[in-house]
């Protein structure tokens, strides 16, 4: 079992995952632009969105960042993959 194999199989089962996170973080921050413009709609929710807008946008960023991340380390996985492949011919 080659070291690709071993962390395909143990730490990324779902090569889908990255895509997931991606998508999370995408919709935490479109959510977090949305409420804003409610909150433009009705200002009485301007305390409650100052206090939620920074911690969602983190939260969203972190996911974008995690999911970009996850995606480097399958390509990596990958490249490693066809170095394998390469030597063995």
């Amino acid at each position: 079992m080659t070291m690709g194999d071993r962390y395909k199989e143990h730490l990324l089962p779902d090569t889908k995952t990255c895509y997931r996170y991606l998508q999370a973080g995408f919709g935490v921050i479109v959510l977090t632009f949305l409420a804003g413009l409610v909150v433009l709609a009705v200002p009485q929710l301007q305390e409650v969105y100052d206090i939620l807008v920074m911690p969602a946008l983190f939260v969203g960023l972190g996911l974008l960042l995690l999911g970009v991340g996850t995606h480097l380390h399958i390509m990596h996985l990958n490249v490693l993959d066809m170095r394998e492949e390469g030597d063995g011919h």
